[in-house]
């Protein structure tokens, strides 16, 4: 006797048993953030960083966080760079590419005056299948819309800081936003992929 592919509900009507129906591919992303660096060294004794994974509302973690924060870390011999060598590691799955995963970083230290203020921020994209890369994302630090705000955060050490730093990963929303960038988070990361074939997702390779 066939078996049946059919189950049913607890009203008595019958439905498909498809399991998994819809179609996903998946992206495994790792690597870590490796380090800071500040041309004339940092403002801060030591530093710490948060990151957030933005994606498109497509994508669903799978495993792994979705935010993080480092240790706090002071700056190495030559004063200028600051080691982090914090893991990054988190899975994906999404129906479409739209909403390509971002990485979005936010630093943090304290100033003068022992108060933690912020010292940047950056966005990085996550790579493509089977690609591996290092990037040297600019930190920029937002300025203040008038003069009174900007002397008061020189004479107090506290830089503006964003409300929500995870709309950087969208341009529409921080268009016209003023910055001044100093320093560069160095990340490193690689990608994997699996399921591209099956929907028809074509990157130059096949990696499946």
């Amino acid at each position: 006797m066939k078996e049946s592919t059919r189950g049913e509900d607890g009203d008595g009507t019958h439905r498909r048993n498809t399991g998994d129906s819809e179609s996903y591919f998946h992206l495994a992303v790792s690597g870590q953030l490796e380090s800071a660096y500040f041309p004339m060294g940092p403002d801060s004794g030591s530093l710490f960083c948060r990151y957030d994974v933005v994606a498109g509302p497509d994508w669903e973690l799978v495993s792994g966080m979705r935010s993080g924060i480092t240790q706090s870390a002071k700056p190495e011999g030559n004063y200028r760079t600051v080691v982090f060598n914090m893991p990054l590691e988190f899975t994906m799955k999404s129906t479409n590419p739209y909403g390509w995963p971002q990485i979005v970083f936010s630093m943090y230290g304290n100033n003068l005056w022992n108060v933690e203020t912020n010292r940047g921020y950056a966005r990085i994209h996550c790579p493509l299948m089977g690609m591996k890369r290092t990037v040297r994302a600019p930190l920029f630090v937002p300025k203040f819309s008038n003069i009174w705000s900007a002397a008061m955060s020189w004479i107090t050490g506290v830089n503006a800081e964003m409300r929500d730093p995870k709309i950087l990963a969208d341009g529409s929303k921080h268009k016209g936003l003023a910055t001044e960038s100093y320093g560069e988070l160095v990340v490193s990361l690689q990608a994997i992929s699996r399921g591209c074939n099956k929907m028809g997702l074509d990157w130059g390779q096949s990696y499946d």
